[in-house]
Order: C-alpha cells, then structure tokens, then sequence
C-alpha cells in the first residue's frame, strides 16, 4: 500500500509539471504597442495601436529606404464604458489581443472633461495592463495621434516612449497617476501632446507628435491647459523641469544670454507654527550659457553676478505665476503640498484633512531660488564682435 501511495503521488505530479498547458503561441497574439481613450457622442472609444510582425521583418515598406513606420496598424471600438469598448475591439482583431506591451497611454482632453478615475480603475485592475505605462493627454483625439506614421520611430507609441524619457515634460506612469489622484493633493499633470504639420510632399499621417504644454487635473477632470511660459513655472514647483533652455535678459545690455538647466532641486518645507500653515519652496539650480547676443564679457564677475540674479529672478516671478494659477484661480493643490504635511505634520493634517480646499488657497508661500551658472562655454567673451585693434 506504502508502494501504491508513493506510485499515485508521482503520477500526479507528473500531471502538475505536465508544461505550458494554455500556452498561447506568440503567432496567435495581437501585441499593442499604444492605447488612446476618447469620449464621443455619449461613448468612450477605446483605441489600439497593434504591431505587424510581417512588415516588421520585410524591411522598407516602402521600398525607398526610408523609415520603416507602417509597421502597426489602427483599430477602435465604442462602448458605454471602458471595458464594454475592450470587449468589442477585441472582436475587430483576429488574434487575441496582448496588452502587456502597451507602454503609452493617451487620454484626450475631451474625455478628461469626464472625468478619468474609471480608466484609471481599468488599467490597474485588468491584468494585462502594465501599471508603468506612460500616460499623456491631448488635444485632438487619441486616435488620431496613434494612427501617424513616425518617420523616426518605428511608431507614435515609441516615439512618445522616447519623449517621455527625455523629461521634455512630466512623465507619469498610469500608477502614479492613480496615486495623485487618489492622494490628499487629489490632482494631477500630464504632458499635452500635438501633431507636428507633416512635409509638403507627405502624407498627412507621415509626421509626429510633440509636446507643447500641460493638461491640469483636478479631481480626476481636466480642468485647464496651460503653455509657456506658464507650464515652467509649473514644472519648476512640481519637481519636473528638464531639459530646458531659458533666456535671460537684464538692462542695460541688448540681447540675452540662453542658460541650459544642468541640475536643480526644489525642496518642499512646511510649517506649522501657532496654528498658522505655511510653505518654504528651496530651489537650487545651476546652468551652463550655451548663447550670448550681448556685448558682455562673462569673465567679468560683476557680469556673472548680475546674470545668476537675474535668472533667479525669473525663475522666483515663474513660481509666483504658478503659485497664483494653483491657489487663486483653479484652488486645486497641483504641487502636492498636501503630501508634505501629511509626512511632517500626520497629527495635525489628520485634524485639517477635510478643510484642505478652503486652507490651500490661504496659504502662505515662500519661493527661494538659487540659481548659478557654472560654466560659460567653450568661449570666453561675446562672438563676432571685432576687437577694437582690429577696426
């Protein structure tokens, strides 16, 4: 009997380890690359941006050597909601659709209008979903930005991957937009793409989106845009400001200097103190000159002294312009304040969590900026102007 038992355990064991019973081959999958989400005539639609496999590997589609974009194609369907909209893409593709590879997620302005928390349900919720997708807003509908033909990339959604890599903006996954909005700051900000006009002698999907300004959220809704130089000053308080070239100008010199962001830091410091709230903003940044159109010299240190003012300057009437937008005009806490006392203060934000809309707006704010420019470039004083010897 002890032989019989020993027996039938192995036996099924070997039932256990029997492999890749629901395998799926990847030949019978529909791997998606994109997903955009608009919201029309009372219906979302659901947008999928699928690779082709057999373009992929045939080389120049278009037998002129050029970019090998064509490689996906485009299919959308509508529904009452998010998952009624997947339910019935799926029946417009014949291989059972992969989501696990979509890396972009695009929200239109429209339908953030609607509000995006049973999107934001969805994508975390349905397994396949990643919860590190990079989530954009646009203008125009999603669909339409999915469907270009990226003469650079291989598709929109790696061209929006690279984007979001370079920080050109701010780069929020479907994760930590869940947090934001489910957080006491209950806002969010994402990047807002457009479509770059193609060449004359192109199709008008051959080109490729780009970003230019920032969607607002509050409380799941879209609530505004804004653009520069606003949305630097905004970037600037959300800890997000890249990859950016500012100029500066200050009297009596004609022309300005163009300072390139190196490094910067912005530090959030609450305070409460006898009942009264308030907030330091620390930043400190430095940059190197990449242009000069003055007739200054920058090894001249009152010259240098008077630019790092300057941009300093600018930089703090840029946070003051944001601050002003966030607290007076939309009284929505997009720079995650809140989250701050919470962390310093558990206590006492337990106490006023529920008063957080009406204390936000009265709040006290200092902007502190730093700003040095650490090198000038390769040259010295200011080009093309002749040496007085020489005239």
């Amino acid at each position: 009997m002890r032989i019989c038992r020993v027996l039938l355990l192995l036996i099924l064991s070997c039932v256990l380890l029997s492999g890749c019973w629901d395998r799926i081959e990847i030949n019978d999958l529909a791997i998606v690359l994109a997903t955009g989400i608009d919201y029309e005539e009372g219906k979302v639609q659901l947008t999928s941006q699928i690779f082709v496999p057999r373009k992929a590997g045939g080389g120049d589609s278009s037998g002129s050597g050029g970019s090998p974009s064509g490689v996906t194609l485009i299919r959308t369907a509508e529904g009452r909601t998010i998952a009624e909209a997947l339910n019935r893409l799926q029946r417009k593709v014949p291989r059972n659709m992969f989501w696990g590879h979509c890396e972009v997620i695009i929200i239109s302005e429209q339908a953030g209008k609607r509000g995006i928390r049973e999107y934001i349900d969805f994508f975390l919720r349905y397994p396949q979903f990643r919860e590190h997708a990079y989530v954009f807003s646009s203008e125009k509908a999603a669909k339409d930005i999915l469907a270009l033909l990226d003469p650079l990339e291989r598709s929109s959604a790696e061209s929006l991957r690279e984007m979001a890599n370079l920080k050109l903006g701010t780069r929020v996954t479907a994760l930590e937009l869940a947090k934001s909005i489910e957080g006491p700051s209950t806002s969010a900000i994402l990047s807002r793409m457009l479509v770059l006009p193609p060449e004359p002698d192109q199709d008008k999907l051959t080109t490729t989106p780009y970003v230019k300004g920032l969607s607002l959220y509050n409380k799941d809704r879209y609530v505004k845009t804004v653009k520069e130089p606003m949305s630097v000053g905004v970037l600037l308080l959300a800890k997000e400001l890249n990859n950016i070239i500012m100029p500066v100008e200050f009297e009596p010199l004609e022309g300005s200097f163009s300072i390139r962001l190196l490094e910067i830091k912005t530090a959030l410091k609450p305070r409460i103190v006898n009942q009264h709230w308030s907030m330091k903003v620390d930043i400190q940044t430095s940059g190197e000159v990449v242009l000069n159109t003055t007739d200054a010299n920058l090894t001249d240190p009152a010259v240098l002294t008077k630019l790092e003012q300057e941009w300093s300057a600018k930089l703090t009437s840029l946070a003051h312009d944001a601050l002003d937008l966030s607290q007076k005009e939309l009284r929505s806490d997009f720079f995650k304040f809140a989250v701050e006392f919470r962390r310093y203060y558990p206590k006492q934000w337990k106490k006023q969590e529920k008063n957080w809309e009406t204390l936000y707006p009265e709040l006290d704010v200092e902007v502190k900026v730093d700003a040095h420019v650490v090198r000038t470039g390769k040259s010295t004083g200011p080009q093309g102007i002749p040496n007085e010897d020489e005239t």
